[in-house]
């Protein structure tokens, strides 16, 4: 394992691709962040330091818009298994290493600790933007709760694109189930689900069809980050009140692990 483990910390740090995505997540929550951060210091109707950090943190996130840094960071995990896949170096890596388990977790483990640091440097980016521009800072309690959903979403979000690449061996068809089983599938599922509710009998009881939208694995992950958002209030009017944040996180572990899972099994069973 642990020679499948500097196998491929040698692979990330000799390719461009992951200086790029790192820099581009980096990059965007800077610029962001500054952007957010001067409009609120000349605002006189914004919340305190917990809903300034929760915002600048996420840029906009903990208010239901998408999790940019989730998305670059996340075509990490698509390129860690897709690259070889498209350039042919799987060959070469499982004859290097022929321990296909220990090359697929490596490649997990490797996946997720480059998520979550880039998460919490970017986590940190807001909270310097919130020094310079003498905002109020948020609490301690805030800050953990905050950052540690902000890394889980980052992470997991990342090892569902590697799942991805590993399911369907593909790196284009991957980057494409990435991008739009969170923003637009989800999005469609909603839809129907509130067009039915609302011409229904009871569009506003609990219960039916509407619980559906709890277990939309991205949408629930978010609510470890997310404290208001459309889709909240939605599912609220129509009787389906969204999971919380462990709930969210839950629903959205339990999808990445079986997408993982199921790469894992094609992984070891087809041929490379």
């Amino acid at each position: 394992m642990n020679d499948a483990l500097r196998y491929e910390y040698l692979r990330l740090r000799t390719i461009r691709s992951t200086y790029w995505l790192i820099g581009t997540a980096l990059a965007l929550q800077l610029v962001f962040a500054v952007l957010i951060a001067w409009s609120l210091e000349r605002s006189t109707t914004f919340a305190g330091g917990d809903e300034t950090f929760r915002v600048l943190a996420t840029i906009g996130g903990s208010t239901g818009a998408p999790l940019l840094m989730a998305y670059v960071v996340g075509l990490l995990g698509v390129f860690s298994t897709g690259h070889e896949y498209r350039h042919g170096m799987i060959r070469a890596t499982l004859t290097a290493i022929p321990n296909r388990t220990h090359v697929f977790w490596a490649k997990v483990i490797s996946t997720a600790v480059i998520a979550a640091v880039t998460a919490v440097l970017c986590v940190m980016i807001g909270l310097l933007c919130i020094a310079v521009y003498g905002l109020d800072m948020p609490s301690s309690a805030a800050f953990v709760e905050t950052t540690a959903g902000i890394v889980l979403y980052t992470a997991l979000f990342a090892l569902s694109g590697l799942a991805y690449a590993a399911i369907v061996r593909n790196q284009t068809a991957a980057v494409a189930l990435l991008m739009l089983v969170p923003s637009l599938l989800e999005f469609i599922i909603q839809s129907i689900v509130v067009i039915i509710k609302t011409n229904s009998a009871d569009p506003r009881g609990s219960g039916g069809i509407t619980e559906i939208l709890k277990y939309l694995p991205y949408d629930a992950g978010s609510q470890m980050y997310v404290q208001s958002s459309i889709d909240g209030f939605v599912q609220q009017a129509l009787g389906a009140e969204p999971f919380g944040a462990l709930g969210g996180g839950i629903v959205m572990g339990v999808f990445v692990a079986a997408l993982l899972a199921t790469g894992y099994t094609l992984f070891l069973r087809r041929d490379a």
